[in-house]
């Protein structure tokens, strides 16, 4: 019985990830206002109706698609800054965040990518939601960056928000763009934050 028990339980998960992976591909490529319910469900092979045992709604399906991309970025960016030895420089924190950023982004598929794209076209209750992970996210690189600041690193001038939004929103953009096969994500990242860190004035 408690076998029975735990192979249902295992196939309703596996059923689960497999709808939610299906819709973060969907997302990704045609937007969530481009996106029905029933495309997810024709995806997958399965009547749209059930798709309601697992979820009740198409907010709370990108809901938690949401909130798995921002927590692949938070957790990927703290694992390669905490990876650094102590008393590294402002621009060794500055270029592993981004790497790590890019790499949630580029290699760690539709539910990152779901997650930057579609924040827009979202229902407010769910951007509500979401927005308590972006802005622990936010504030990560806040405290980099204020401390950079306070140590002397970066100019007393520097509007910190600005530079903040700019070199994420480049990063983002990267999603536009970026080919497998060219310049590595590494690579990206050391030439974006580049471009803000040192110039590009010869």
């Amino acid at each position: 019985m408690l076998k029975e028990k735990s192979t249902q339980t295992n196939k309703v998960k596996k059923t689960r990830e497999r709808i939610l992976d299906a819709s973060a591909a969907l997302f990704s490529k045609q937007g969530y206002n481009g996106t029905a319910l029933r495309d997810i469900a024709s995806a997958l092979d399965m009547k749209a109706g059930s798709l309601y045992y697992h979820f009740d709604s198409k907010e709370q399906l990108v809901l938690e698609i949401l909130k798995i991309g921002l927590e692949n970025i938070i957790n990927t960016v703290i694992t390669r800054v905490n990876a650094l030895p102590e008393g590294s420089s402002t621009k060794e924190v500055l270029l592993e965040a981004a790497k790590g950023h890019l790499a949630a982004l580029l290699e760690k598929g539709d539910y990152t990518s779901t997650s930057i794209r579609n924040y827009g076209q979202m229902p407010d209750a769910v951007q509500e939601e979401g927005r308590v992970l972006r802005d622990r996210y936010e504030n990560m690189w806040r405290k980099w960056l204020v401390e950079a600041q306070n140590k002397g690193d970066i100019k007393a001038s520097t509007d910190l928000k600005i530079f903040r939004l700019s070199l994420l929103g480049a990063l983002n953009r990267t999603l536009a763009w970026y080919s497998p096969g060219g310049k590595s994500i590494d690579e990206i990242a050391e030439a974006q934050v580049g471009f803000f860190w040192d110039g590009i004035k010869s």
